[in-house]
């Protein structure tokens, strides 16, 4: 299987790497990667045409390295997914899909955000499937950008904060994009604990 990895952040790449080092090394994958579309969601504040003109043309060019599965790795692009599905013949994932299906296993759902725009995706995607479901949302908007100025320290104590606030509220924690995965390590509550990169990478080794 060769799969092509949309990314609108570096952020989402050393996760994804090492999700799939550790679980599934016999898959092939490419990185496909334009940086603006993070920019350009938080100026917009939603799914733009112009966004989505940038989407098709990344999935163009992977179509052409000829993959078996698109696997979007951005969150807060998620709900571009319907939209693509209906030109490309390709399966597309969304980011999240696998570890949301999963969450879904349980009453209420925390998710755990650094993009405001984030738990807007998901949120319409977990009532989607199950319309009665109880969510609880806690945002850090711009917590993500620490990560890229090197204050990697300071961007896992406020996610950390988040799990804190709600965990005796939920069910089940999601961490909510590919970025969070590796502060789940430092997270000590019995609340069960789901990431991105690790029930995405399961779940296309299970396809292969």
């Amino acid at each position: 299987m060769k799969v092509a990895l949309i990314s609108a952040t570096r952020n989402s790449l050393q996760p994804i790497e090492r999700a799939f080092e550790k679980h599934a090394p016999e898959i092939e994958y490419v990185h496909l990667l334009d940086s603006s579309l993070l920019n350009m969601m938080e100026r917009d504040g939603l799914l733009t045409k112009e966004m989505l003109d940038r989407f098709i043309d990344l999935f163009r060019l992977a179509i052409k390295s000829k993959v078996d599965v698109i696997q979007l790795t951005c969150s807060a692009f998620n709900d571009a997914v319907d939209v693509l599905r209906t030109i490309f013949q390709v399966p597309i994932f969304r980011s999240d899909q696998a570890m949301l299906d999963k969450a879904l296993e349980y009453k209420k759902i925390g998710l755990v955000s650094t993009v405001k725009e984030t738990p807007v995706a998901l949120s319409n995607y977990l009532t989607r499937q199950r319309p009665n479901v109880e969510l609880l949302s806690k945002v850090d908007d711009g917590a993500l950008h620490l990560l890229s100025k090197g204050k990697k320290k300071e961007h896992d104590s406020r996610v950390l904060s988040m799990v804190k606030d709600i965990q005796h509220q939920v069910d089940v924690i999601v961490l909510s994009q590919y970025s969070m995965e590796h502060v789940a390590d430092e997270i000590d509550c019995k609340t069960p604990i789901l990431t991105a990169a690790k029930e995405t990478v399961l779940h296309l080794k299970s396809l292969s």
